[in-house]
């Protein structure tokens, strides 16, 4: 769990010469983007029930040395269905198309069902690679979630408790390339705003601020965390 960022904290100021990021505040309507009751509830549970029936799911940590958490499955949404979903994600931010990356090196689960238990995972802070991502978006479908288990925005904390930023920006691609660091310790986030997961909720963002899950719950194959995951790009 991240210590919360709270305006009103009082913090020193951030360390003389450190690598700093850009900051901007999460906004509903700005960098991210909320659509409730996305599908007819009868449909979203058929479209859950369809992910946890799938029968090829590809094994991440721990189970493999694959850095993400779970396991993973793909062609979630049928064609139309995730027509349905581009469309309102253009509609929210103003962009004619969208497509998907495609990369030699990097797999882009873009239309893909996530599942992952509570000792699967954790949240861990990151920005999506601005080459292959430029919006990002996540529609939950586990029915009766736990509080604190949807999206979560970050911001540096520095190791003398400074609040810093949050945005990679060009001509960086990542994290690594913005701080010129390999990793960052499990304390070098505060927790800046937290989206609850809600069943059949659709929420978009901007790839390039950091976020990540804000946690995982659930042992059975049915009471994991579910969600499918998008990742788009389109033109500047």
């Amino acid at each position: 769990m991240y210590e919360k960022y709270d305006e009103n904290m009082v913090l020193p100021s951030i360390p003389y010469n450190s690598p700093t990021l850009p900051y901007e505040k999460p906004e509903l309507g700005v960098n991210y983007w909320i659509q409730d009751d996305l599908f007819p509830v009868k449909k979203a549970v058929e479209l859950a029930n369809k992910c946890y029936n799938k029968k090829k799911w590809k094994l991440g940590s721990p189970y493999t040395k694959e850095l993400w958490p779970g396991m993973r499955s793909k062609n979630a949404l049928s064609k139309s269905d995730l027509q349905f979903v581009e469309d309102w994600a253009k509609s929210q931010v103003n962009k004619a198309n969208f497509w998907v990356a495609e990369s030699d090196s990097v797999v882009v689960d873009s239309n893909t069902a996530i599942l992952v238990g509570a000792e699967e995972g954790e949240a861990r802070p990151h920005v999506d690679n601005r080459k292959l991502c430029r919006y990002g978006a996540v529609l939950y479908l586990s029915q009766n979630p736990p509080a604190h288990s949807g999206t979560s925005f970050y911001r540096l904390k520095y190791g003398n408790g400074a609040a810093g930023g949050n945005l990679v920006q060009a001509p960086y691609l990542n994290l690594v390339d913005a701080l010129k660091a390999d990793s960052l310790p499990k304390d070098a986030w505060y927790e800046d705003v937290a989206i609850e997961n809600k069943f059949n909720r659709l929420i978009l963002f901007k790839g390039n601020i950091a976020h990540s899950a804000s946690g995982y719950f659930g042992n059975e194959k049915r009471t994991k965390r579910l969600a499918i995951t998008f990742f788009w790009l389109a033109e500047e």
